[in-house]
């Protein structure tokens, strides 16, 4: 069963060790955008993946699954919606394992 029917079409990484930000940044460079897509209004607040994802860390949550969806336009590559599966490392080898699902996109297309 899928949990989010959006990502049919994307690049995907997933390991069972913490993924490494080289790692991200070829799979889902969205996770590293430094600013908003130039489609998004004044008004759009704009909060980057990587900072959350770096306090996330500091908490001991680390990334062991992310996807980005795939865009037709080049320029959309590094704003698309993306998602990361975030896990104590503790939990690991676990039959059952707590996760923070993170989406996010800094553009205005859902794909």
């Amino acid at each position: 069963m899928r949990m989010y029917r959006g990502f049919r079409q994307s690049n995907v990484i997933r390991k069972e060790r913490p993924l490494t930000n080289d790692e991200l940044m070829t799979v889902v460079p969205s996770v590293f955008s430094e600013a908003k897509h130039a489609s998004r209004s004044a008004r759009y607040t704009y909060i980057p993946t990587i900072t959350l994802l770096d306090k996330l860390r500091d908490e001991g949550f680390q990334p062991f699954y992310a996807c980005q969806t795939r865009v037709k336009e080049e320029d959309r590559r590094g704003h698309t919606r993306h998602m990361l599966r975030l896990r104590r490392d503790s939990f690991r080898d676990k039959d059952e394992v707590p996760e923070i699902i993170l989406l996010n996109s800094h553009d205005v297309c859902a794909s």
